[in-house]
């Protein structure tokens, strides 16, 4: 079926998206636009296509992973959508790659006599298998939710590398697997895909999918590109971790990594690290961003725009720290001599760290939690989130995921660009590469003309002054310097 391949609005007309012969029974049934299908699957479950004649199985299916696809704005679609089986299908490529918690181990690959598995008696692990072996080492080295999807999101790949790509089960891979496994990642997006093809087994497409796709829709894959020098540095990191730890325990003889070296070189065309500063946003791309946020229609949708905003520009939060903030965090302090509104933004490790509020950032809050049917924010439950999912069919108030805080902010940022292309593309270009972290790395530096290094580093949660001094300019970070060993008289 040639279905749009883009973000899908909820009110858009299907008879425009949808081949005639699959919109024509849907229209005559009553079903108009998307949320009219979305509202329709989501009443009637995964047999809602025997209501149309015309619709079949195969079709309503690859309707509805289309739907889980782009269809953030519709709803979200869950596996009662689905028929049995059919949500874990893979729309191209292998479909043996899959995620962790649906990897089909093939037979005689779960590790259970793996070369390099030692002696059961020695093991300190309960567990019989690989995927047993690396969920405890999961479950007892990632303190938190944002460490445990990095761990996991690495470890993933390297297992499906191992099955998969070389057909080993993890505690089968020795040094020069290892070695192999940084040589593939090196190639992954970044090699034609001829030449990639020609090297390895599993095709690259089989690999590559879109940024941000849910871990329970046919689309996903384990990369959306290439891997910069840091991400390809911090996988041979957690890959090598998790080898130690089951070599520490007993469960692995040696660990294959110990003798690959652990400098990760940069590839051409890949250069010097991008500088913190040069990653925010300028004064007149941000007058586009306030511009276009007011042309968004009025409603939820709207405010809670512009409270990412307000709270990745103006408090330098973190992607993490604002799908955790609560309204509890929202507090009056004793501050400079007066009663302060303030937040207590629980960070990094759990550290707390408290920002004064503006009257002005506290009616963005207000207006959030107003537009919700809900009142100011000293008068809300404590554990009420801050942003929430807005999709048809999810449960009422739930916490916004990073997945749908990634796709509407970028999806923001591209209306923007779209706005500005024709007659500013370098800031079309900025804006398409714009995150939430590029949001903290503009507090930062705005916030760095106004504050010292010091106070900055405070606000931000540093653990160190020198990863805010990256802000600054060398000049900058060296005048900063030289000033602290200055004496007042």
């Amino acid at each position: 079926m040639d279905l749009p391949e883009r973000p899908l609005r909820h009110d858009e007309p299907i008879e425009k998206l949808l081949p005639p012969d699959v919109s024509a029974p849907l229209t005559a049934g009553g079903i108009e636009t998307l949320e009219d299908l979305y509202e329709c699957a989501a009443a009637l479950g995964a047999t809602w296509f025997r209501q149309f004649e015309g619709i079949d199985a195969a079709r309503a299916q690859e309707l509805m992973r289309w739907l889980a696809h782009w269809g953030e704005d519709v709803g979200e679609v869950t596996e009662r959508f689905f028929l049995p089986g059919a949500q874990t299908e893979t729309v191209s490529g292998d479909p043996r790659i899959r995620p962790l918690e649906r990897i089909v181990v093939p037979e005689g690959l779960s590790g259970a006599d793996g070369v390099n598995r030692a002696p059961t008696f020695g093991c300190s692990l309960d567990a019989r298998t690989d995927i047993d072996a690396l969920r405890i080492w999961l479950d007892a080295r990632a303190g938190n939710v944002n460490t445990r999807a990095s761990y996991r999101k690495e470890a993933e790949r390297f297992l499906l590398w191992c099955l998969f790509e070389k057909e080993v089960p993890l505690s089968g891979v020795r040094a020069g697997e290892a070695s192999q496994y940084l040589r593939w990642l090196e190639e992954m997006g970044r090699t034609d895909p001829e030449a990639f093809d020609s090297r390895w087994k599993i095709p690259q497409s089989a690999w590559i999918g879109s940024k941000n796709t849910p871990r329970s829709s046919p689309y996903w894959r384990p990369f959306n590109g290439p891997l910069s020098v840091t991400s390809r540095r911090n996988a041979l990191v957690v890959v090598r971790q998790l080898c130690n730890f089951l070599k520490k325990t007993g469960y692995l003889v040696f660990n294959p990594f110990d003798q690959v070296s652990g400098k990760v070189p940069f590839l051409k065309g890949e250069g010097v690290p991008q500088a913190f500063a040069d990653r925010s946003l300028t004064p007149r791309q941000w007058d586009e961003i306030v511009a276009n946020l007011e042309l968004l229609p009025e409603g939820l949708a709207r405010e809670r725009m512009r409270l990412i905003l307000m709270m990745g520009k103006s408090l330098g939060m973190r992607a993490s720290e604002m799908l955790d903030a609560k309204a509890g965090w929202f507090v009056e302090r004793h501050i400079g001599g007066e009663e302060r509104a303030a937040i207590e933004i629980v960070g990094k490790g759990s550290k707390v760290r408290r920002l004064p509020v503006t009257e002005e950032q506290l009616g963005i809050v207000n207006a959030a939690l107003a537009a919700r049917g809900l009142p100011h924010v000293a008068l809300c439950d404590p554990t009420t989130p801050l942003l929430i999912n807005l999709g048809r069919g999810s449960k009422p108030g739930a916490a916004m995921s990073r997945s749908g805080l990634y796709r509407v902010l970028g999806g923001f940022f591209e209306r923007v660009a779209n706005e500005v292309a024709s007659t500013r593309p370098s800031d079309a270009a900025k804006l398409r590469a714009s995150s939430t972290h590029w949001l903290r790395h503009t507090f930062a530096v705005t916030a760095l003309s106004n504050m010292s290094v010091n106070v900055v580093q405070a606000a931000m949660g540093h653990a160190s002054v020198a990863t805010t001094g990256r802000y600054l300019s060398p000049e900058e970070a060296e005048m900063s310097e030289a000033m602290k060993k200055m004496k007042a008289l």
